[in-house]
């Protein structure tokens, strides 16, 4: 097996066995890796041996033996290690490793916003939910003061998807809190901007996905209905994403019962039913039917 075929698997099932993932990893740094592998194998370290395992230190440690015998690092990999460097308190390292992302083409200020959003997007627990908010706003005003594609997007937009989705989890007291509400939707729009510019239209589509399911989260039930048509129509537009347009579909149905309109709500709800119901994967179809069986009791 390569060391491809193992972060492979790692990739899939480390939240499984995450004390083993973590030997895997500590036996993979040990090895040549390659180059094309390093981003995985730093976002792997950082995932499960210091979010899961709360061992940061030891997060930056594999990182730095994993990319030694590499002379240039890719931005990715130079955000995972700084990320890993901050959180375990090594400052120092931190602020060289931003240094060496904005001699790679990112401004001073949008490698410190990159590494804070990454840095974020592991660190949220349901006491923190607020510090989350607060560190997130930061975040987003920094992104919008880019005004101007560049690799920062693609690098930040993702942890933004991340934060925000993590908070979609939070309990209902903890969403009613104001700034909370208020950086979740600016967080899910600043994501759509960045993907807009740096993704591809599945990227912006599951972006609207996103938009969706915080409004409906909110309340917000007419801006939800309009984000998710919107990212309906960016799949018919673009091509075939059955599984991502069933998931927008009971979005909008979310947000037609919200609005009163049972009957348009219901019709939808059966739709995005009977494309689900085709799908082979059965962890899929169970997925679908968790997020699915609320709407239910709404329909008519």
């Amino acid at each position: 097996m390569t060391i491809a075929d193992e972060l492979g698997l790692l990739m899939q099932n480390h939240d499984d066995e995450p004390q083993a993932a973590a030997e895997k990893l500590r036996q993979l740094a040990d090895l040549a890796l390659p180059a094309d592998q390093l981003a995985r194998f730093s976002w792997l370290s950082n995932h499960v041996v210091g979010e899961l395992n709360q061992r940061w230190q030891e997060a930056y440690e594999l990182i730095a033996k994993g990319t030694a015998s590499h002379e240039s690092l890719p931005l990715a990999v130079l955000r995972n290690a700084a990320v890993s460097a901050h959180i375990s308190g090594n400052l120092l390292a931190g602020v060289a490793l931003e240094r060496r992302m904005s001699k790679l083409g990112l401004r001073a200020e949008q490698a410190t916003t990159v590494v804070r959003a990454a840095a974020i997007s592991f660190l949220l627990t349901p006491g923190r939910a607020l510090d989350v908010a607060v560190a997130l706003q930061g975040v987003v005003e920094g992104v919008e003061r880019w005004n101007e594609s560049s690799e920062a997007d693609a690098l930040a937009a993702p942890s933004l998807n991340n934060i925000v989705s993590a908070l979609l989890e939070q309990d209902d007291e903890t969403l009613a809190h104001p700034q909370v509400r208020e950086v979740m939707i600016e967080g899910a729009s600043a994501a759509r901007e960045l993907w807009q510019r740096a993704g591809t239209w599945v990227n912006l589509e599951r972006a609207d996905y996103l938009c969706a399911m915080v409004f409906n989260r909110l309340g917000e039930f007419a801006k939800a209905l309009e984000a998710a048509e919107r990212g309906t129509h960016l799949i018919e537009t673009n091509g075939s994403e059955d599984v991502d347009r069933a998931f927008l579909m009971l979005e909008a149905a979310q947000a037609l019962f919200g609005l009163a309109r049972q009957k348009e709500g219901t019709a939808l709800l059966q739709e995005a039913a009977g494309i689900a119901g085709s799908w082979d994967d059965a962890s899929l179809r169970d997925w679908f039917a968790g997020k699915a069986k609320p709407l239910y009791g709404l329909s008519v």
